[in-house]
């Protein structure tokens, strides 16, 4: 397979051993976008070694401070379950959450800004969706919560 521009920057979650990768975080051809990309990857996966490359060099390699929160059991193929990995502070003013109730399919929007002031900027998804309820059923859920992007004028 033939290496493209895609390939220049990416995060890597290594074992500390280095001796297995778990998953890649991040692909881009952008510089700026990796660095966000890996300041987001050292707040979310605490206890764990990233790597940051641009194309085969290293360019930050980091056994990151804290714990493991994710049970390895969680990453599967290389994909860690959106609900353990985003936080409503990670929301920008652009997004817009839809939450679907799954016993009766009734959907709503949610404003961020609500859920923010309500559970804190570093509530994660998984926490609040447990905490919402469907205002059409009353089942109290399960709720899923899903990040849609304003149309642009």
């Amino acid at each position: 397979m033939a290496k493209t521009a895609e390939d220049n920057f990416r995060i890597e979650v290594w074992d500390r051993d280095e001796q297995a990768l778990s998953e890649t975080i991040s692909r881009s051809t952008d510089s700026t976008v990796s660095q966000a990309a890996w300041q987001a990857a050292i707040r979310r996966r605490p206890g764990m070694l990233l790597i940051h490359y641009n194309s085969r060099h290293v360019m930050e390699k980091i056994l990151t401070p804290g714990e493991v929160k994710i049970p390895p059991q969680t990453i599967i193929d290389g994909s860690v379950h959106a609900g353990l990995d985003v936080a409503l502070g990670d929301l920008r003013e652009w997004h817009v959450l839809r939450a679907w109730c799954r016993s009766c399919s009734h959907h709503a929007t949610v404003k961020p800004a609500g859920l923010i002031e309500r559970y804190g900027k570093g509530a994660l998804f998984s926490s609040v969706e447990r905490a919402l309820f469907c205002t059409s059923c009353d089942r109290g859920g399960p709720v899923r919560l899903e990040i849609h992007k304003l149309p642009r004028n």
